[in-house]
């Protein structure tokens, strides 16, 4: 039923009183009679002034309700509804985005306020209070998202009828931040040829302990002579360079790489039909499955790797554990690589390096950006072009020794040199 409000002045300030129906913390419902300030008497001396604002109030609580839901606080819908709907919805990294950001960040900051009454304002001092304190030690994108995971939020409250009127998050203005978070790192066509010669002959001695105490074959320095204590890894060589040659020439995505199976191998192309996060099984970034699936092109050095780990009775994951499930590449890149090439003088620069890597030979090589961006299966160029293709000194300075040669001998800069 639809309520008027009953308007009243008090300490200097104009008020509506209304009743609403909330819900005790043992789950029964109680009727209270809560009042929201609408403007002070200074600004609106007259009560005929202020009723305009108080039938505004009024008629967004109206189209709202006043049942326990229309009521809740910005923290109760975020824990009790939009995170459980988004573990219904999502999957992956999606999920851990809004859950990951909501807690580190927003969940402390929005402590008492009430959904239906969130403004851009409130938005604008949630943002503000992350930038006074962090200011530009998280990067611009970290706070691009808060305003994402805010818009989402209310987007989701919006088509449950709990929040009337526009998305508050429009219009409001994202603190700078610092350019980067993490350096978008590539490896070039040499470094990926050394890793793969790191790896040639079995077995994988890791030149450092283990980070944490577990069952292993270790070598000490009484027997093998070496200063430092080494371990085998539990590996092979030449299943290691089958991962780095599946990274670096079919730039595959992390998940994509632990999802294959060697069903998907076919022959001249892969088949990326699916992709792992963690211990799910889902389809990857770009919706590709095994109705339509991705095809990625197999050049002949990895068509070698990948013959070379290939059993004679091929099925289930192509880079299984030992259990039969996918390989933890994350797992391999802290145990193998990382300790590996530190002691060979060569820099970890994390999975994602190899495909940006391919994505920057190719375009030394000459190859198009639309062709590159069909490799990497990036639904945009733009994608491709921004966060992938690397521009490297030496391609740089070449292009400058291009130009120097083509104006070198033209009139005016041989009349500037005379001169």
């Amino acid at each position: 039923m639809a309520q008027q409000g009953s308007l009243y002045q008090d300490h200097g300030s104009w008020f509506v009183r209304y009743w609403e129906t909330v819900e005790n913390e043992d789950g029964t419902p109680s009727r209270k009679n809560p009042a929201h300030r609408l403007a002070s008497v200074k600004d609106f001396p007259k009560k005929s002034d202020v009723i305009p604002l108080k039938n505004q109030f009024m008629d967004r609580l109206n189209r709202i309700g006043f049942d326990p839901g229309s009521g809740v606080t910005l923290v109760d819908f975020v824990v009790n509804t939009f995170l459980p709907a988004c573990e219904r919805r999502l999957t992956g990294a999606g999920l851990k985005c809004y859950r990951d950001t909501w807690n580190c960040h927003l969940k402390s900051r929005a402590g008492g306020l009430r959904l239906r009454d969130v403004r851009p304002m409130h938005i604008q001092n949630i943002l503000n209070s992350i930038e006074d304190e962090h200011g530009t030690k998280l990067a611009h994108g970290t706070y691009k998202t808060m305003k994402v995971t805010l818009s989402a939020i209310f987007t989701e409250a919006r088509n449950l009828g709990v929040y009337d009127g526009a998305n508050p998050t429009t219009g409001v203005r994202i603190p700078k931040g610092k350019k980067h978070g993490r350096k978008r790192l590539a490896y070039s066509l040499d470094e990926i040829l050394r890793h793969l010669g790191l790896f040639t002959s079995d077995p994988i001695i890791v030149p450092q302990p283990l980070p944490r105490k577990r069952k292993t074959t270790r070598i000490t320095r009484r027997r093998t002579g070496i200063k430092a204590e080494v371990y085998v890894a539990g590996i092979s060589a030449s299943q290691m360079r089958a991962i780095i040659g599946v990274t670096a020439f079919a730039a595959l995505r992390k998940g994509e790489i632990r999802g294959l199976w060697w069903d998907d191998d076919r022959g001249e192309v892969l088949a990326i039909c699916r992709s792992v996060w963690n211990s799910t099984l889902k389809s990857t970034k770009t919706e590709e499955d095994v109705d339509e699936p991705g095809l990625v092109p197999v050049i002949r050095p990895l068509r070698l790797l990948l013959d070379a780990i290939r059993p004679e009775m091929a099925a289930g994951f192509m880079f299984p554990n030992r259990c039969g499930g996918a390989l933890d590449l994350d797992n391999i890149a802290d145990r193998i690589l990382k300790p590996v090439f530190e002691a060979n003088g060569m820099q970890w620069k994390g999975w994602q390096a190899y495909r940006r890597g391919l994505a920057t030979n190719l375009k030394e090589l000459g190859v198009e950006d639309t062709t590159i961006q069909c490799i990497l299966r990036h639904e945009d160029v733009s994608t491709t072009q921004r966060f992938y293709i690397k521009t490297v000194p030496r391609v740089a300075q070449e292009a400058m020794r291009v130009l120097e040669e083509k104006i070198a001998c033209t009139a005016v800069v041989q009349q500037t040199a005379v001169n």
